[in-house]
This record gives C-alpha cells, sequence and structure tokens, in this order.
C-alpha cells in the first residue's frame, strides 16, 4: 500500500497538513537518501496519505484528507473545508472554520430604500421616523431594490442609459450602495457617495432582483428572458440561467429553502422556480395551470408557499410540494405587489383602489383596508415588523401599523417610486424556519472500498436538526442509481453499512424552527474506510 515503513507516516503527516514529504516522494528515483527507504510504487494513487505511485505527490487529485488508519488495509477519510467547497448548496453558508452552516438572522436594517423612476435615484428612508436620510444617483429607471444582510442596498435598471445619459457609454443596469454611509450631500441634493459597486450591462430591462443567504444577487432580465447570479461582493457575473420554457422576469423571490421564484407576465410560462443547487429551472407554471391568473408582486411565505399579486382582484399562493395553486382569493380590484409579515397576514398593493389590504392567509378574509397614498405598487415589512407602501402616482410612502392596520405617517419621496421588492431586507427574518441543503460527491480510488464508519463534528442546538444521508457505488452510473442510506448522526458518530464502492454521495439538511437559537453546522466529517 505505497511506501512503507517511517516514510509512508510521513507522508500521511505531510499530506494532512498540506505539504507533501519531499525526501520521501522523491526517494523512489535514487535508490533513497540519508538512509531512507526507497519507494516501492503499487499501482495506481488511493486516497490513503501514502504516496502510491512514487511520483512528487501524494494523494493527487483527491478532495478528501486520508491518512491510514488503525487496522491493516484502513484508512480515515476526513471531509472539512475545501472539501465542502467542492459540492453544491442551497440556503447554507460554507467557510474554512465551520465547513457548512444555516444562514443567521440578518443584521437589522434601520432603513427602507425606494427607488424614484423618473428621477433615476433611490432614497434612504429611515424607518423610525420617515427621514430620508440620502439620495443616491444610479442608473436609468431604477426600480427593484432589495437590502442584503449587510445593510447593503442592490438596485436593477429598467432603463438603457447610464446615468450620463449617454446612449453610446455601458449601461449601469446594477448598482450597490453602502447602508452605512452617510453621505456629506444631503436631500433634496442627490449624490454619487457611498456607492460600492457599479455593474455594467447585465442582461436587459430588469426587472427583479432578490439577495440569497450567501449574500449573492439574483437579477431578472425581462427582456432577453435571463437570471443572473452576481457575486455579493464583488458583483461578478457568476450564473446566467435561460428560463426554460421561456419566460420574461417580472419580479423575484427568495424562499425558505434557498429556491429563486420568478414572477414572469411573459411567455410560456409564469411562474418559474430556480434550484440554486442545479442552477436550472425546477418548476414551472403556465398560466393554465394558474387558473388564467398573471403574478405581478411576490413574497415567500416562509411555510413552503409563495404569494403573488395579479393585476386583478386576486391573490393568490403556488406551493411549493404541490406545483399548484392551493389559495386564491378576490381582495381588491388591482392587486400587485405583496408580502408577508411575522404573522403569516399578507399584505396586497391595491393601485386602483390606492389601499393596502391586510388578507388571513387561511381564509382569504379582509383584516384591514387601508386608505394611503395614490396607486400604491409595492409593500414591505421593516425590521420592526411595520408595513410599507410605496405609492407610484403620490410620490410618497406610507407607513402602517400592522395590529390595527393604521398609517402612522406618509413621507415624499422623488417621482414615480416603483418599488415592490424586499426593499427593506427583513424577508429572511421573517422566516422563522430555515432549511438549507449540501450535497458533494467523493472518491478514494480504491473500487470496492467498505465504507463503515462516520464520525460528525459540529453542532445541531436545540430547536435545529442536522440530517445525513450517503450513497455509494464504483463508478457515476452506479451511484446515481443508489438507493440513499439515512445516517443517524444525533450521538456524534455512527456504524455505516452497504455502502461499498470508490464514489460517496454526501447530503446534509441543516434546519431550524426558530431563528433566535445558533443555527446549526456541521465543521467535518471523518469516515472510516476499508480499502479492498
Amino acid at each position: 500500500m505505497g511506501c512503507g515503513g517511517g516514510e509512508g507516516e510521513a507522508d500521511a503527516a505531510a499530506v494532512l497538513d498540506g505539504s507533501p514529504d519531499s525526501d520521501a516522494s522523491s526517494s523512489g528515483s535514487d535508490g533513497g537518501r540519508d538512509g531512507a527507504v526507497a519507494c516501492v510504487p503499487t499501482g495506481e494513487e488511493v486516497c490513503n496519505g501514502l504516496n502510491d505511485d512514487c511520483d512528487a505527490d501524494a494523494d493527487e487529485g483527491f478532495i478528501l484528507r486520508c491518512s491510514p488508519g488503525e487496522a491493516e488495509r484502513e484508512i480515515e477519510a476526513e471531509l472539512t473545508g475545501d472539501g465542502f467547497a467542492e459540492g453544491t448548496v442551497r440556503n447554507v453558508l460554507r467557510g474554512d472554520d465551520r465547513g457548512l452552516a444555516l444562514p443567521t438572522l440578518p443584521r437589522r436594517s434601520e432603513y427602507i430604500w425606494v427607488a424614484s423612476s423618473s428621477d433615476n435615484f433611490v432614497s434612504k428612508i429611515r424607518i423610525s421616523d420617515g427621514v430620508e436620510v440620502g439620495r443616491f444617483v444610479v442608473g436609468d429607471n431604477p426600480s427593484r431594490t432589495a437590502v442584503d444582510g449587510n445593510g447593503d442596498a442592490w438596485v436593477a435598471m429598467r432603463g438603457n442609459l447610464n446615468d450620463a445619459g449617454d446612449p453610446g457609454e455601458p449601461l449601469e443596469n446594477v448598482v450597490k450602495i453602502d447602508g452605512d454611509c452617510t453621505p456629506a450631500v444631503m436631500p433634496p441634493m442627490a449624490t454619487r457617495e457611498c456607492v460600492l459597486l457599479d455593474v455594467p450591462e447585465v442582461g436587459n430591462l430588469l426587472r427583479g432582483v432578490a439577495i440569497d443567504a450567501r449574500g449573492d444577487a439574483w437579477i431578472g432580465a425581462h427582456a432577453t428572458g435571463h437570471v443572473y447570479r452576481l457575486d455579493g461582493r464583488t458583483g461578478e457575473v457568476l450564473e446566467a440561467i435561460a428560463l426554460a420554457p421561456f419566460a420574461r422576469p417580472y419580479g423575484l423571490a427568495v424562499d425558505e429553502r434557498g429556491y429563486i421564484w420568478v414572477a414572469a407576465i411573459e411567455g410560456d410560462v409564469n411562474v418559474v422556480r430556480i434550484d440554486p443547487a442545479i442552477s436550472d429551472v425546477d418548476l414551472a407554471l403556465d398560466s393554465e395551470q394558474l387558473g388564467r391568473l398573471t403574478p405581478y408582486g411576490l413574497a415567500a411565505d416562509g411555510a413552503g408557499g409563495v404569494w403573488f399579486g395579479s393585476r386583478t382582484s386576486s391573490i393568490f399562493r403556488v406551493g411549493a410540494d404541490e406545483a399548484e395553486v392551493t389559495h386564491s382569493y378576490s381582495v381588491g380590484s388591482a392587486t400587485r405587489g405583496v408580502a408577508v409579515d411575522d404573522r403569516g397576514v399578507v399584505w396586497a398593493a391595491d393601485s386602483s383602489r390606492d389601499a393596502l389590504i391586510a388578507v388571513d392567509p387561511s381564509d382569504g378574509a379582509v383584516l384591514f383596508e387601508t386608505p394611503v397614498g395614490s396607486g400604491p405598487v409595492g409593500v414591505a415589512v421593516d425590521h420592526d415588523g411595520f408595513v410599507w407602501a410605496a405609492n407610484q402616482a403620490s410620490d410618497s410612502v406610507s407607513r402602517l401599523d400592522p395590529i390595527t392596520g393604521a398609517v402612522l405617517g406618509t413621507f415624499p419621496v422623488g417621482r414615480n417610486p416603483y418599488t415592490y421588492s424586499d426593499m427593506t431586507g427583513s424577508a429572511f427574518r421573517v422566516f422563522q424556519r430555515l432549511t438549507g441543503t449540501f450535497v458533494g460527491r467523493y472518491e478514494v480510488g480504491a473500487p470496492g472500498a467498505r465504507w463503515t464508519r462516520v464520525r460528525f463534528e459540529g453542532s445541531a442546538p436545540p430547536g435545529t436538526d442536522a440530517i445525513f444521508r450517503m450513497r455509494a457505488g464504483d463508478d457515476p452510473g452506479a451511484l446515481d442509481v443508489a438507493p440513499w442510506v439515512d445516517v443517524d448522526l444525533s450521538s456524534g458518530e455512527a456504524e455505516l453499512s452497504g455502502l461499498e464502492g470508490a464514489l460517496l454521495d454526501v447530503e446534509v439538511t441543516l434546519s431550524t424552527d426558530d431563528r433566535s437559537v445558533p443555527p446549526p453546522f456541521v465543521e467535518r466529517l471523518v469516515f472510516t474506510v476499508e480499502l479492498p
């Protein structure tokens, strides 16, 4: 099994600390130096901490960190750090210190961000008193805003000009603004201060923006029918997903399981769900399946469904598990933006009735119909639980008490505030339940290897859970059809049975029913593997 004796142990130690032992790995060419035992090749490299092929490296090409085990023909294979980075995730954070973790509650934001489309700026408004503390010049015809977990605002543009109004220059389609920055230029003047990122030419006619658990921004391009994922730190376009069957995004939202939902007002389908773990569409509903309802604004309810406005009297809910409309209520005249508060109450902006409508999700009963400004299009819940309306026709925003439905204040903004996305960044805070999934594929290079035991290092506090499934096979085809084996690691370790093969799939599901407790995390998994 590779280089024997002390040299093998040296190789193993070198692999674990990331620096292969140069003397041991090169000794096969000269019969040994300074008394070292010559390396005798035993075949192709196996993930075992030894230099089986006597080249310059041990365990090259393997993601797992492996070392000889206690028994002959046994190894320990550790999954941690870089290994977790190789898998796919949905709603899961990855880091070196805690390999996998559910996201924590987003930082409390003191502001709501409202795009004034006709003025090409975004207003930063303090939620406690409605005071506008900043105006920021962005691109042409800003519409959707969303706030990330750091309190920074992302703005998507519908127009075709850069901030100088010159169509010959690159378009400024997405802007990120520092939420902690206080501009020296105060309203009513607008400024370019505090702008962290300018992202030009991301699609065309942007009509959707949402932030995921990683802090990446998802952007819906209406003209091209694409959804883009942008790196939350750099603005780099990481993915461009074509919606199929063809759909034109009009709004985006992220649910409590990390799926990206798209409301599309044109195209072959009108509701689309994207699974970020596979970077593709995994659910699509056309108008017939929606009962001829046309989606407009949307908001996840944190309980497995998404609510939509319809530009008609109706609001409706699509259940993720049912893949169909589960609730439909006639509550107004022209419902547009929707939001769900901490109690599960659905709020809809009715632009025809100049009102916000609060709806009981269980039976469609209208709890409140509160007059606000003219032509409200957007609605959002802030971090204190108060409800806001963006009044497009009266150039204002209104703040409502969620218990009484009373208007607590109406405040001026720029012209034509056309915002109805997550303009406060409270969506993830509203979700009391949160679920994330990780899937990774790993190999040890030894057909017929038996995975016999696994040890879990991490934490799953009361109110949270970490669930593991695994399957094994000697080649990808066999692995794809192999049955999953549930592995109970509640005690920290478990015996494995029926897992045999050079390849292993690992699935981890992290969940919490209480966002106030520390989220579960997985630091490492250590496998015992018997080689044939």
